[in-house]
């Protein structure tokens, strides 16, 4: 037997075969594995956020400073 002749190779695993082929179901599978893989994107993408929010506040008083 070999690895070629395995069952598991031959077959599509179940998760494709119940995935829906419209636009939304695409997204919705992407959107899922990449959260998947990157937890804790939102937090860090917040964290940025934040911080260039401050950044913007820091500026602008700046610049209302100068003459």
């Amino acid at each position: 037997m070999g690895l070629s002749d395995r069952d598991y190779m031959k077959r599509r695993p179940e998760e494709d075969a119940q995935r829906a082929s419209s636009p939304d179901a695409k997204v919705e599978a992407y959107l899922s594995g990449f959260l998947n893989r990157h937890p804790r994107f939102f937090l860090i993408a917040g964290a940025a956020l934040a911080v260039l929010i401050v950044l913007a506040i820091v500026i602008a008083r700046l610049a209302d400073k100068s003459p």
